[in-house]
């Protein structure tokens, strides 16, 4: 894990959070009252990866919002302990490409939420994963090989075979 991820380029590396918040997502009910928001959030990120007018502030805003209507506070509304796990899996997922977006456009100060997040935090999320019982390590290995092969195309579109 600690070789394919390290050199993986930063778009790859947020196609595998993406990957990875996508199948956490799933344990979701479309029943679900934030389920539309939460679709749509994952939706901006994955045009993150295409659209450059897209920013970390764009990203963060997903996850931390003025009027309360983000991933943190779903998490924290969620009364289901194992549903609310879900929800910070997907946070943390977020969080992670509006860092990595900010990072990219070299902005110097972060928003408070995102400072402690840095290349090593995939080894304890994957870690987290893993204890969570939802992803099994051998899975996000297979998909971290898929992504380290620079032949595969990781658009959106072709990437659902990788969907764990």
């Amino acid at each position: 894990m600690n070789n394919t991820w390290m050199v993986l380029d930063d778009v790859r590396k947020r196609v595998f959070y993406l990957i990875v918040a996508e199948k956490i997502f799933s344990f979701i009910n479309m029943n679900n009252s934030n389920y539309d928001e939460g679709r749509k959030a994952l939706d901006i990120c994955w045009e993150s990866l295409v659209d450059a007018k897209i920013t970390g502030d764009d990203i963060y805003l997903l996850i931390d919002s003025p009027v309360y209507k983000d991933i943190g506070e779903f998490a924290q509304q969620e009364e289901n302990p194992k549903k609310q796990e879900i929800w910070y899996i997907v946070l943390d997922g977020i969080a992670y490409i509006a860092w990595n977006l900010y990072r990219e456009r070299d902005v110097k100060f972060l928003p408070q939420a995102l400072e402690s997040i840095s290349e090593d935090s995939a080894f304890d999320f994957i870690r987290n994963l893993e204890e969570s019982g939802y992803i099994k390590k051998e899975d996000v290995n297979n998909v971290l090989e898929i992504l380290g092969d620079k032949n595969t195309d990781i658009s959106k579109g072709n990437i659902k075979y990788m969907l764990l």
